[in-house]
């Protein structure tokens, strides 16, 4: 009787144990050292001659610049992608353009930074080409693209932003919500008690409670992605 008792009161306090919220992790408050800026991979893909590459550099930005981009596994390396929309993906024959190119590298490569640029107004028709995609003025002065670049850095190494995605992708594929609770308890331990370590995401007690689906999915689309978080702290 006394085991009988001692396990249900164990099963009570399990389920009155308080998972953690992404909404624990503060965008405006963040402890966290800031991005290192030379260790994020930036393509920058323009038939002109970008103006601001060697300042941009001088500045600590890995950058690497293409003409043009004709196999979308040439990009595959880099965290973030700069994409003029015009004269830019020809071998993809599309009237549109860079905004295609870019269009197609994000269903690729979901969890990169993407951002378009230009220097002129342009077909309204392509908006639907830059879902959540940055959208960059080629006339901006080099302290604007610094800040352009630094917000696209951010957004693919910040714990509350990339957490946010990868619960969406999960949902879209009908994860239970048990599971994302799990998980995202857990995401959110490791970035406040754990400085930030996702070795082993989840850890083994997770991953023999949660789904083979949830699983499936996180292994596919967050290693490479929860090792930038490593970057920032």
């Amino acid at each position: 009787m006394d085991i009988y008792i001692a396990l249900k009161c164990f099963i009570m306090l399990f389920r009155l144990r308080k998972f953690h919220v992404i909404n624990e992790l503060s965008l405006s408050t963040q402890t966290f050292k800031p991005a290192q800026r030379g260790e994020f991979k930036i393509a920058i893909v323009d038939d002109e001659v970008f103006l601001y590459l060697e300042q941009l550099r001088r500045l600590g930005f890995n950058i690497t610049t293409y003409k043009d981009v004709t196999d979308l596994n040439m990009l595959s390396s880099y965290d973030v992608i700069i994409c003029d929309i015009k004269g830019v993906g020809k071998d993809f024959d599309s009237e549109f353009e860079g905004a295609f190119l870019l269009r197609e590298l994000k269903k690729k490569y979901p969890y990169k930074g993407f951002a378009a640029y230009t220097g002129s107004a342009f077909d309204i028709r392509i908006n639907t080409f830059l879902i959540d995609i940055q959208i960059i003025k080629k006339d901006i002065t080099i302290d604007e693209w610094c800040t352009a670049i630094d917000s696209l850095i951010r957004n693919i190494c910040e714990p509350k932003i990339v957490w946010n995605r990868i619960r969406k992708d999960l949902l879209d594929k009908d994860v239970s919500l048990l599971d994302l609770e799990r998980l995202e308890d857990e995401f959110v331990d490791r970035v406040l008690n754990h400085n930030c370590d996702f070795s082993n995401f989840p850890s083994p007690k997770t991953k023999k409670v949660i789904s083979a689906e949830a699983l499936k999915l996180l292994s596919s689309i967050a290693s490479n992605l929860l090792a930038k978080l490593l970057m920032t702290v």
